[in-house]
């Protein structure tokens, strides 16, 4: 057996390797179409179907090239560092990388953050306590980056549940966004499991959801588990990915809202049948925030299925045009896995 009863070294590397790869695939094939509806889309596009460069005159991508990921994998790769770098999660380790990273590029001077974490970051600016400055966050902004936690905390999910607040806290301490987060966390850590099912995906989210909403600031949004529940029966009539995605755009949203944009990327999974390719190509035509939801989607979709389920291709654009390098961050993570 390799580590923690996840069969052998090989396949868990090519698992967590396929789940980082699905956040910035994800993401990067969403970047040209998010903030788009359906509509302006297929007039755009037609279908996407691979990488594209950002329209000349798109609302918050203008000028990055096909290829480029965003802050949803942008933050993912700050969970990463601290967890290497500090061999432990906390919320001001968190709070001190999002704001070296928002100083250093500027980041409040474009519109490329999401509402609760621009929020956050000037108030962290300002000196407020890390463990506090989250208290509004109700985005998916949380959930976009917590693919990390999902990876290195397995067999224990109140000890995935507790880091993934300490993630949360600095930018989304509510309880609808660390409900939200736990359920993408705890969807990866089972699908890294040897033999995870669509059915054991989505229940062990929806566990880790319940937990996940008994933490934070409490605030009246709708149960995420329940919202997952059912997204997966709207997707029950579709004929194919595509239609599915229609259908959770109209009924469950695919905007900014963890409490919407999270199920549907459940129900976008589940209706492609856990293939990343699947997934995030349904995703990033349906409209709405796609670059996140495709990193959400695409992550618990690589997970399941691992590296060999994407493209190279892709994959490799991926990594050099954003500079990314996976295969080694996830050999470093390895070491993690479990403690």
């Amino acid at each position: 057996m390799g580590k923690r009863g996840f069969g052998s070294e090989e396949r868990l590397f090519k698992k967590v390797y396929g789940c980082l790869a699905g956040v910035a695939v994800g993401d990067a094939m969403g970047m040209p179409s998010a903030g788009y509806t359906p509509e302006m889309i297929r007039e755009r596009f037609g279908v996407i179907r691979d990488l594209l460069d950002a329209p000349a005159d798109h609302p918050f991508h203008a000028g990055l090239r096909r290829g480029h990921v965003t802050d949803d994998t942008e933050l993912t790769m700050i969970v990463v560092r601290m967890i290497l770098e500090d061999g432990r999660v906390t919320p001001q380790g968190m709070a001190r990388r999002i704001l070296r990273w928002a100083t250093d590029g500027r980041l409040l001077e474009t519109g490329l953050l999401g509402p609760s974490t621009s929020r956050a970051i000037r108030m962290l600016m300002a000196g407020e306590d890390p463990l506090k400055t989250g208290r509004h966050g109700t985005t998916n902004g949380a959930a976009m980056k917590i693919s990390p936690i999902g990876i290195i905390d397995t067999g224990n999910l109140e000890k995935l549940v507790d880091d993934v607040e300490n993630v949360c806290l600095p930018t989304h301490g509510t309880s609808v966004a660390i409900s939200a987060a736990s359920a993408v966390a705890g969807a990866i850590a089972e699908a890294l499991t040897p033999e995870p099912t669509i059915l054991t995906v989505l229940e062990t989210a929806k566990a880790c959801a319940d937990i996940g909403k008994k933490r934070g600031r409490p605030v009246a949004y709708p149960s995420i588990g329940r919202r997952i529940e059912l997204a997966v029966d709207l997707i029950k009539g579709a004929g194919s990915p595509s239609e599915a995605a229609e259908v959770l755009y109209d009924y469950m949203g695919a905007d900014v809202s963890c409490a919407s944009s999270v199920p549907t990327a459940f129900g976008l999974f589940a209706a492609s049948g856990g293939d990343p390719m699947t997934t995030i190509i349904s995703t990033v035509n349906m409209g709405g925030d796609t670059d996140t939801i495709g990193a959400i989607a695409g992550g618990i979709a690589g997970a399941y299925r691992g590296i060999e389920a994407f493209p190279r291709a892709i994959v490799s654009r991926v990594e050099e045009e954003s500079r990314l390098e996976l295969d080694e961050v996830t050999g470093q993570l390895l070491g993690f896995v479990g403690k």
